[in-house]
């Protein structure tokens, strides 16, 4: 497994509904950080895998 990139999450903060990681399979995937895209001026909230730290954009409802 590489390395824990060190701005991204490394366990499950109390209080965080986890959803099942689509690459690991565990309960850590969690909503992370938002952005807004400069183009469309859609809002976007990046989820994260405490464990294996894949990352995955999703559009987020304003």
């Amino acid at each position: 497994m590489p390395a824990k990139i060190p701005w991204l999450p490394s366990a499950v903060p109390a209080g965080a509904r986890p959803e099942r990681c689509p690459r690991c399979g565990r309960l850590a995937f969690i909503p992370w950080t938002l952005r807004r895209d400069d183009a469309t001026k859609r809002v976007f909230r990046t989820w994260v895998c405490a464990e294996c730290q894949v990352t995955e954009e999703r559009p987020e409802s304003e």
